[in-house]
């Protein structure tokens, strides 16, 4: 139920934020210190507290909510995530949203006896200041609580499936060890089989080639390559007479020089040699590459 306030003009309206009262009360002098000089307009007597407009307004403000959540989020992530670095992660990160759920942890606070609720504790606090909680006592507290909550509330599967399937969200800006290990598995090794993403061998080709970029080699032109020197052949074959490409279809069946000679009525294989050689040159010649024929490289 709110807590009800009666306002200067004698209005009743609800006292927002001041759930969150007894929880600003327990947290250690070190946390309060870093969360700015603005949480100093809230007396350490809570009943002054009440008396007080200026805290009252500073309790209502977003801003006092913004401390309690990133300072119970702080204290909380240790026992939560243990081993874990939360600067790592991003306010994406499964955990990270559930570190921030503060009412879901208050309420594990309260059920375990180690806070009263606001209206108990505004109702029968002492007329007298509150002391400081340790960050030692306040450990010893989170040590019971933030375990029975994670039990209660079934999240340590959620935490595991989080862990077992990252993503790109999870992580900071900044780089880890963590962040690294999930890029890597994500580019190498979310398959059964030992697969390297596109990205990942362009990345290693490069550094292995002084920067020289890999290119996918384009079939498409091989294709049009291989029908444009078809095309010249075909054409280079058309200024030879009927016997000389006779010699050379025939040659290219891997027929014998013997058995052309005998089959086209030459007297020696030599006369074949001699013709095809001279073929040779005068492709040479018409395309422009020197394949070997007039040096007797090539039979």
């Amino acid at each position: 139920m709110p807590i009800m306030l009666k306002r200067k003009d004698g209005s009743i309206t609800r006292f927002r934020n001041a759930e969150f009262i007894p929880a600003f009360y327990i947290l250690p002098k070190s946390i309060i210190d870093l969360c700015g000089t603005e949480c100093q307009v809230i007396p350490r007597n809570p009943k002054l507290l009440l008396a007080s407009w200026e805290a009252i307004k500073f309790v209502e403000s977003d801003l006092f909510l913004e401390i309690i959540m990133d300072s119970y989020h702080y204290l909380i992530w240790p026992f939560m995530m243990p081993g874990e670095k939360r600067e790592i992660y991003s306010g994406y990160e499964p955990a990270w949203r559930l570190s921030y759920a503060i009412p879901m942890w208050l309420k594990g606070f309260t059920d375990a006896g180690y806070l009263p609720t606001a209206k108990d504790f505004l109702q029968n606090a002492p007329y007298a200041e509150i002391g400081y909680v340790s960050e030692e006592e306040l450990s010893a507290v989170l040590s019971v609580v933030v375990p029975g909550v994670m039990a209660e509330n079934n999240l340590q599967p959620i935490i595991d499936i989080a862990k077992k399937y990252r993503c790109f969200e999870d992580f900071d800006y900044r780089s880890s060890r963590q962040k690294t290990d999930f890029y890597r598995q994500w580019y190498h090794t979310r398959t059964k089989h030992p697969l390297i993403s596109l990205e990942c061998f362009m990345e290693d080709y490069a550094e292995s080639h002084d920067g020289e970029e890999w290119e996918i080699h384009d079939e498409t032109q091989d294709f049009e390559e291989h029908v444009l020197a078809e095309i010249e052949v075909n054409r280079f074959l058309e200024t030879l007479t009927d016997k000389d490409r006779q010699i050379l279809e025939l040659r290219m069946k891997g027929q014998p020089l013997e058995e052309i000679a005998e089959r086209l009525g030459y007297k020696t294989h030599s006369a074949v040699l001699k013709r095809i050689r001279k073929i040779g040159k005068a492709y040479e010649k018409y395309a422009g590459v020197d394949y070997g024929f007039s040096e007797k490289r090539i039979v």
